[in-house]
């Protein structure tokens, strides 16, 4: 009976490392994606997943790109659920019943956040994955071909492609610099 107990206390040890080390950061990768309560549930789901299939979860550095992984799909069937919803309010918008707005969609940007994100939102859906995993989630490149099974050298071009587009978009003369920063350590 000891030994069964201590592989659930290491079992469980584990994921509460992991859960620690990693929640904010997949909070905010959902965060970007989804509106606020989305991002709760989509990072609620994503530990939930790391929890039953904890002896799949690699460990560190690739912890974290595994759990990007999982928060993938978890948004994917969340973006699906919503657009079987949107049907639905469509169907009550024909019958004359409107819904009241998600409080939580209703976000302070100034009118320069609106203008990036709409620029960003026109980008093919896998280069925006990609800027948003680079820009925001601050992968390097090597991990971003991992996670989405591309040679380093396609997502360095897909990186760079994307911010010349976002900087026309923009109107803004000098694009941003695409070479990564310095090697990033992974986080642990």
């Amino acid at each position: 009976m000891k030994g069964v107990m201590d592989v659930s206390y290491d079992i469980r040890h584990r994921f509460e490392s992991l859960y620690d080390a990693h929640r904010l950061h997949v909070l905010a990768y959902c965060a970007r994606r989804v509106s606020a309560a989305d991002a709760s549930d989509a990072c609620a789901e994503t530990f939930l997943v790391a929890w039953r299939r904890i002896d799949d979860v690699p460990g560190p550095p690739k912890a974290l790109p595994y759990l990007y992984g999982v928060a993938a799909k978890v948004l994917a069937n969340q973006r699906r659920s919503a657009h079987r919803r949107a049907r639905l309010h469509e169907q009550l918008d024909a019958l004359g019943a409107v819904p009241p707005p998600d409080p939580c969609s209703v976000l302070v940007q100034t009118d320069q956040d609106r203008r990036v994100l709409a620029a960003v939102r026109r980008l093919k859906p896998r280069d925006r994955e990609i800027v948003m995993l680079h820009a925001w989630e601050q992968l390097p490149h090597e991990v971003i071909a991992q996670m989405l099974g591309m040679t380093k050298a396609a997502v360095d071009q897909r990186i760079h492609r994307s911010y010349e587009r976002l900087a026309r978009t923009l109107g803004v003369t000098d694009a941003p610099n695409t070479t990564p920063p310095l090697e990033m350590e992974a986080p642990a």
